[in-house]
């Protein structure tokens, strides 16, 4: 891990680039996709299958996540199959949405709307 000890405070450019790829992965769509793939690579028409979209619509949502790193692709015959780039955003993404299965977090909750958002807060005091 470079450029980010336990007590330094990451750059503002850092800050910058972490809050444009978690951007990146507030599409359900590509939060979906990600999710498929960290279980193993798949092909645009099993990923439509599994995420519930159109071919061209994944493969555009592919395509933003290519873009950024967060996927990789490979031939293998006719088709193009699709993987998670890095396993750390990978991780990241299935302990966040179990870490919400677990906590039962379907319910409905109090939340907020911020730039647009809802946020959505657990527990007393948020």
């Amino acid at each position: 891990m470079t450029g980010v000890s336990g007590s330094d405070d990451p750059s503002p450019e850092l800050l910058q680039q972490a809050a444009a790829s978690f951007g990146l992965l507030a599409s359900t769509m590509r939060l979906h996709i990600v999710w498929v793939l960290s279980q193993g690579e798949a092909d645009v028409g099993t990923l439509a299958d599994r995420v519930g979209g159109t071919l061209q619509a994944v493969s555009q949502h592919l395509a933003k996540l290519k873009l950024a790193g967060m996927v990789s692709n490979r031939r293998e015959g006719r088709r193009q199959v699709y993987g998670v780039d890095d396993p750390q955003v990978a991780t990241l993404v299935r302990l966040m949405v179990e870490k919400l299965a677990t906590a039962g977090t379907a319910q409905p909750q109090a939340g907020r709307a911020v730039g647009g958002e809802l946020f959505r807060f657990r527990g007393s005091g948020a």
